[in-house]
C-alpha cells in the first residue's frame, strides 16, 4: 500500500514546485523512468560477519525533489547494525531513517530543494547488516516507495526497483573437519531426524569438545568429551541445528568448526483443493486452486494428477498409469481441458525435505442441460433446438402464469385475513342490522342465542433433508507404501491405487479381497525409475466391503504384506442384470419426479383458487339473501307489532282480553317465531358456506 508523504515533505514540494513554475519553461519534456536499486545486488557472506549495502537513485534524466524509499529484509537472517545518512543526496530529511529488526523494515524519506537533482546513481543511504543465520536473504525495495518529480505537481516517476539477494554461509572450518553420512549437504533439508556426525582425529589430538544447538556461531566449553571421532543424536527436532566442535592439542584448544544440520520430518500444512467454478460443472477447463505453507523448510513445489473414474466408450479406462506422467509439477492456479466424466483431482505439496501432504477432490465434468446458440436459440441435449421466437412466447406465457398465480395467492391471503378478523356473520353488510333486529326481539321478551363456529385448518409440511511408515532394517525387501487410494467409491466407478516402493522397475502385487464372500483377486503393476507405481482396474468392483493390501517383488524376493486398507464400494441406485443406473442418473430421475409433483401441485393450487372464487360468489349471494331476510323480518315484525299492540292497548284499558284477541296475540307470537327461525336459517347458511 502506498503511504502518504508527511506534511513537511508536501510543503517542500509545494514551495519547490512554485519556484519551478515561475523560473522554468512551460513546455516540459516527457517524464522519464526513475529507479531505486541497491548495491551490491548479491554476494556470499559468513554468519556472524557484517556487510554494507548502499541504496541508490537513478532519476531517469529528470529533476526530482523528493524521495521515499521503503525496504524489507528477512529478520531471521539479517540484522541492521546501523544506517548512515552522511554523503546522501537528500538535503532535507523529513525524518531520520528508521528501521525495525523485529519486522524487517527500513524507511528513508527526504527532499531536495529546487532545482532538485538529476543523477544516474545518487546515494540515498548506506546500511550495515549482520548475517544471523545460514540461507538466502533477499533485500527488497517495496512498492510503497516514491520518487517525486520537480514539476510543481509532485508526479511519481518511480517505475523500477532492484533489490539484492545474498547467500549466507557458515565460516570455513577452523577446527576438525566434520562430515555426516546422514546429512552430508549443509544447504539441503533431510527427513532423517537421527543425526550421525564424524570428524577427523589426528594422532596428536588429546580430545574434543562439541555441542549441538540452534545458534549459528557458538564456542563449546573447555571440557573434553573424549577422543572419539563421532557422535549420534537421536530424535532431533525439526529446524536448523548447528554442530560446533574444537580439539585440544598439547594442552591448548584450537579453532571451532561449525556444521549445519537441516531437519524437516513434518509434511506441509493441510489444505483443500478448490475447484472453480464448481466440482460439478459443464466447464471442460476448470481452474484448480491450492496453497499451503511449511513451517520448517518451506514449500518446494506442487504435483497434480487427474485420475479418471469412468471407462472409455470401449470399456477400458480413459488413461492408464503408463500412458501419462504419474504426477506433473504444477503451480496454482492450474487449468487443463478434460473430457466428460468423473475424476479424482489429487494434489501433493512437497517441502524442501521431500515430505508431502496430499489433498484430493472429486470433480465431475458433465454435459450442459442447455446451451445458448447465437442466432438460433436454446439447444437442449445434442440436437434439440428451440428457436428464439418460440422461446420468447414460452417465456411470456410462463411469466403470465406466474403473475396470475401471484395475484391469486394475494387475493386468497387478503380474503382469509378478513374472514379471520370479522367472520361471515360479522360482515359489515349485515352485522349492524342483525344486531338491531336481535335487540328488538329482546324488547318483546323473545330471547335467542346465535352461535358462530369458524374452523381454520392450516396444513404444512417440510421436506427432509497417514499410517506411519516403519522401517525394519532386518528385512531385505520392504512392503510398498500406498499413497493413492479412493476415499469413496461406487460400483460404477473405476478403482485405482498407487504409491511408492523402495526399488525401481519392480513388481507390485495388489490383493483385493471381498470380506463377505472371502474371494480374493490379485493384480500387478510396475514401478517406474523413481519407485512410483499406479494401477487402475479395467473392470468395476461389485458392491460390498473389501480389504486391500500390497506386496513388493524384486526378482525372487517378496516383501511382507503391507497393512490392510478397507474399502466400501457403494451400490449404484438401480441395477437390473447388466444394466446400471448411476447415482447421477438416479438423482436426475428424482429431479424429474419432483418437477412433475411440483407441476401437479401448481395445477391443484389453480384448481382450488378457481373454486375459491366460486365459493366467494356464493358467500356474497348468501350475505345478500340474509340482508333481504332481515329486511323482510323487520317489515313483517313492524307491521304485526303495530297492529296488534294498538288492539292490545285499547282492550287492556277497558276490559279483559276476549278469545278473539287472544287468537290475535297468538298470531303475533307465531309471526315472531316465523321471522326468528327464518333469519336464523339464513345466518346458518352463511356459516355453512364459510
Amino acid at each position: 500500500m502506498i503511504k502518504p508523504i508527511s506534511i513537511g515533505l508536501l510543503c517542500l514540494i509545494f514551495v519547490s514546485g512554485l519556484v519551478t513554475s515561475i523560473f522554468l519553461p512551460k513546455n516540459v519534456s516527457a517524464v522519464g523512468a526513475a529507479s531505486v536499486f541497491v548495491g551490491p545486488s548479491g554476494g556470499t557472506f559468513t554468519v556472524g560477519s557484517t556487510f554494507t549495502v548502499s541504496i541508490y537513485l537513478n532519476t531517469g534524466n529528470q529533476s526530482i525533489n523528493a524521495v521515499e524509499a521503503n525496504l524489507s529484509f528477512p529478520p531471521d537472517k539479517l540484522q541492521v547494525v546501523s544506517p548512515t545518512t552522511g554523503k546522501s543526496l537528500i538535503q532535507v530529511w523529513i525524518s531520520q531513517p528508521t528501521y525495525s529488526n523485529s519486522e524487517g523494515t527500513l524507511k528513508f524519506q527526504g527532499a531536495i530543494p529546487t532545482p532538485g537533482i538529476n543523477t544516474e546513481s545518487g546515494l540515498i543511504s548506506t546500511v550495515t547488516f549482520r548475517a544471523k543465520s545460514t540461507g538466502v536473504a533477499t533485500l527488497r525495495v517495496q512498492d510503497s516507495s516514491k520518487v517525486l518529480l520537480n514539476d510543481g505537481r509532485g508526479t511519481n516517476v518511480l517505475s523500477q526497483t532492484t533489490g539484492g539477494v545474498y547467500n549466507l554461509i557458515l565460516p570455513p572450518p577452523a577446527g576438525p573437519l566434520v562430515t555426516s553420512p546422514t546429512h552430508p549437504d549443509q544447504e539441503k533439508w533431510y527427513q532423517e531426524n537421527n543425526v550421525v556426525l564424524n570428524w577427523d582425529s589426528p594422532s596428536d589430538t588429546q580430545g574434543f569438545s562439541y555441542v549441538l544447538n540452534d545458534r549459528p556461531i557458538d564456542i563449546p566449553d573447555n571440557i573434553s568429551e573424549g577422543g572419539k571421532n563421532g557422535v549420534v543424536y537421536d530424535n532431533v527436532s525439526d529446524g536448523i541445528h548447528y554442530f560446533h566442535i574444537k580439539s585440544i592439542k598439547a594442552g591448548s584448544w584450537g579453532g571451532v568448526t561449525h556444521f549445519a544440520v537441516n531437519i524437516d520430518k513434518t509434511p506441509p500444512a493441510t489444505f483443500d483443493v478448490d475447484v472453480s467454478p464448481d466440482t460439478y460443472t459443464s466447464n471442460r477447463r476448470p481452474i484448480i486452486n491450492f496453497s499451503t505453507t511449511d513451517e520448517s523448510s518451506g514449500v518446494d513445489h506442487y504435483e497434480l494428477k487427474f485420475i479418471p473414474l469412468d471407462p472409455s466408450e470401449d470399456g477400458s479406462p480413459l488413461v492408464s498409469g503408463s500412458d501419462v506422467p504419474f504426477f506433473i509439477e504444477v503451480s496454482s492456479p492450474y487449468s487443463q481441458e478434460l473430457n466428460l466424466g468423473r475424476y479424482d483431482v489429487v494434489v501433493r505439496a512437497y517441502d524442501r525435505a521431500g515430505n508431502f501432504y496430499q489433498a484430493s477432490e472429486r470433480l465431475t465434468i458433465t454435459k450442459p442441460v442447455f446451451e445458448i446458440i447465437r442466432g438460433q436459440g436454446i439447444r437442449f441435449g445434442e440436437s434439440f433446438v428451440i428457436s428464439w421466437p418460440i422461446t420468447w412466447i414460452i417465456s411470456i406465457i410462463f411469466l403470465l402464469g406466474l403473475a396470475y398465480l401471484a395475484r391469486a395467492v394475494w387475493v386468497l391471503h387478503r380474503r382469509v385475513d378478513r374472514h379471520l378478523e370479522m367472520g361471515a356473520v360479522a360482515h359489515p353488510s349485515i352485522a349492524d342490522r342483525a344486531k338491531r333486529l336481535s335487540d328488538k326481539m329482546k324488547e318483546y321478551g323473545l330471547r335467542h342465542h346465535l352461535f358462530v363456529i369458524l374452523l381454520v385448518f392450516v396444513i404444512s409440511f417440510s421436506v427432509m433433508a497417514l499410517p506411519t511408515r516403519a522401517r525394519d532394517a532386518s528385512l531385505p525387501v520392504e512392503p510398498p507404501v500406498i499413497t493413492l487410494f479412493p476415499e469413496t467409491l461406487s460400483n460404477d466407478e473405476i478403482f485405482y491405487i498407487g504409491g511408492r516402493a523402495g526399488a525401481p522397475d519392480a513388481e507390485i502385487i495388489i490383493y483385493i479381497q471381498n470380506e463377505d464372500s472371502g474371494t480374493a483377486t490379485s493384480h500387478s503393476a510396475k514401478t517406474d525409475k523413481t519407485g512410483s507405481w499406479f494401477l487402475s482396474l479395467p473392470q468395476f468392483l461389485g458392491a460390498g466391503k473389501y480389504l486391500v493390501w500390497t506386496q513388493l517383488r524384486i526378482a525372487d524376493a517378496l516383501s511382507p504384506p503391507s497393512s490392510n486398507l478397507r474399502l466400501e464400494v457403494a451400490p449404484t441406485a438401480i441395477q437390473i442384470g447388466e444394466n446400471r443406473l448411476s447415482f447421477q442418473d438416479f438423482y436426475f430421475s428424482l429431479l424429474v419426479i419432483v418437477l412433475v409433483l411440483l407441476l401437479g401441485i401448481l395445477i391443484f393450487i389453480i384448481y382450488h383458487f378457481s373454486h375459491h372464487r366460486i365459493k366467494s360468489a356464493i358467500l356474497r349471494r348468501e350475505i345478500r339473501e340474509a340482508e333481504e331476510s332481515i329486511s323482510r323480518g323487520f317489515a313483517l315484525l313492524h307491521k304485526d307489532i303495530e297492529a296488534e299492540l294498538s288492539i292490545i292497548r285499547k282492550s287492556k284499558l277497558s276490559r279483559e282480553l276476549a278469545a278473539e284477541e287472544k287468537i290475535r296475540e297468538e298470531k303475533l307470537i307465531r309471526d315472531l317465531e316465523e321471522v326468528k327461525s327464518y333469519i336464523g336459517k339464513e345466518v346458518w347458511d352463511v356459516e355453512q358456506e364459510l
